[in-house]
């Protein structure tokens, strides 16, 4: 199996070890700019430039966006909406008997070791699940999220497009599945935060509890 991934910083490594676990053998990451002949590399994986996405496309390859900003990846999909984006979902992941198929569905997610899904969850396009995050009941989740490292998402919580939720963040629980906790578009949550109420469309907020 065949996998171009975009990116070429720490978070491209970690992609291209979770492809490998997966089973893709051929991997290639996707920079910008060509790159000096010097410089073709990164952690043993060619790099090659955005020049050459269409002759991978055709060529069979498939592709994910390995970018930690949530911004930047939706930029980089309306550039390149046409291509094969995969699903990488560690098997180290915990989901929900009812969770599998509904993420499979989806498109572009990568879903890092000790992620946990619980029951009921819409998942979005292109979303970031990092090392030990935690998705629990009932949460609608739309494109482009970013949820850190062992950022902890209770129940009933709407994650809007584009919002990033910091390591260590922890986001409670909303009212009810009608009533969820929200958190707006293109929102941050910074690193260690708890979020006790609604986020406003692109507020940052920080701090126990969050502000």
């Amino acid at each position: 199996m065949k996998l171009a991934i975009f990116g070429a910083s720490g978070l491209a490594g970690e992609t291209a070890d979770l492809a490998w676990e997966l089973g893709y053998r051929e991997l290639l990451f996707v920079d910008k700019e060509p790159l000096p002949a010097a410089n073709q590399q990164h952690q043993g994986v060619n790099i090659v430039g955005e020049e050459r996405v269409n002759t991978l496309h055709a060529g069979g390859f498939a592709f994910v966006i390995a970018i930690g900003n949530s911004e930047l990846r939706r930029k980089l999909f309306r550039q390149f909406p046409w291509l094969n984006y995969v699903n990488l979902i560690h098997p180290a992941t915990t989901l929900a008997a009812r969770e599998e198929p509904d993420l499979l569905r989806r498109k572009g997610n990568l879903v890092f070791a000790g992620s946990r899904m619980t029951t009921g969850i819409q998942c979005g396009n292109f979303g970031l699940y990092n090392l030990n995050c935690t998705i629990a009941h009932d949460c609608q989740i739309e494109d482009f999220v970013t949820v850190g490292p062992g950022a902890n998402i209770s129940g009933n919580v709407h994650l809007k497009e584009g919002c990033s939720i910091g390591t260590g963040a922890v986001v409670l629980q909303g009212r009810s599945t009608d009533d969820k906790l929200v958190i707006g578009s293109d929102a941050v949550i910074g690193a260690g935060a708890v979020v006790t109420r609604q986020v406003g469309d692109g507020l940052t907020v920080k701090g126990v509890p969050a502000r």
